[in-house]
This record gives structure tokens, C-alpha cells and sequence, in this order.
């Protein structure tokens, strides 16, 4: 899996499914209902309303809705590689295994100011 993504645009698709389209060219839809169907908190309760969802957009960088609830594109792309949203333990498994075999620490993963 590739690491620093961006989502260059992002299109409902009907229901919960999007068109996601990454800055190195991927093209995948992916379907985010187990997220829609089981919020785990407030920001996402409203995706469950599809004019809300519709609402999606991107920012260049990741896609959010009007909320400020976003998703990492790291773990979209993770999700659109794999075809479905996968559970919170496979995702974080996942993102374990790849750092642990890159040789930059997990903190330079984060924004820095640019010197």
C-alpha cells in the first residue's frame, strides 16, 4: 500500500457508495456503508441522512463533509485496495505492519511545520 495519498476528487456515487479518484491516478469506488450503518460517534451519526452524505467532498487532500468529519486518505486508499471498509482492528493492524517496516518513526507521519 502506498502511504502519503491525497484524494484528488470525490464523487456520490447513490446511497454510501463514492468514486474516489487519488493524486497518482487510482480510480476505485468503494461503499462505506458498514461505516454509515454503525457511527461509533457524533461526527459520523449524520452520514446516516444520504442528502448529508451527498455533501461529500474533497479538499485536495482527503474528502469531509460539512460536519468536519473527514477520513484519512491513507486508510481510504487501504480500504478502496482491499474493496470493502474494513474493521477498526484490520485497518490499525495494517498501518502497524507498514510503519513498522518503514525507517522513518511513525511521529514523521505528522504535520511539521516546514523549516
Amino acid at each position: 500500500m502506498r502511504m502519503n495519498n491525497c484524494i484528488k476528487s470525490v464523487r456520490p456515487l447513490g446511497g454510501s457508495r463514492l468514486k474516489l479518484v487519488f493524486d497518482d491516478g487510482y480510480v476505485s469506488e468503494l461503499d462505506l456503508l458498514p461505516l454509515v450503518n454503525a457511527p461509533r460517534g457524533p461526527l459520523e451519526a449524520p452520514l446516516q441522512d444520504e442528502k448529508f452524505f451527498q455533501q461529500v467532498a474533497s479538499d485536495g487532500f482527503t474528502i469531509g463533509w460539512p460536519n468536519s468529519y473527514g477520513i484519512c486518505p491513507d486508510v481510504l486508499r487501504f480500504w478502496c485496495e482491499r474493496g470493502r471498509v474494513c474493521s477498526r482492528q484490520e485497518t490499525d493492524a495494517a498501518f502497524v505492519e507498514i510503519l513498522a517496516h518503514k525507517e522513518e518513526p511513525a511521529s514523521a507521519l505528522h504535520d511539521k511545520p516546514k523549516q
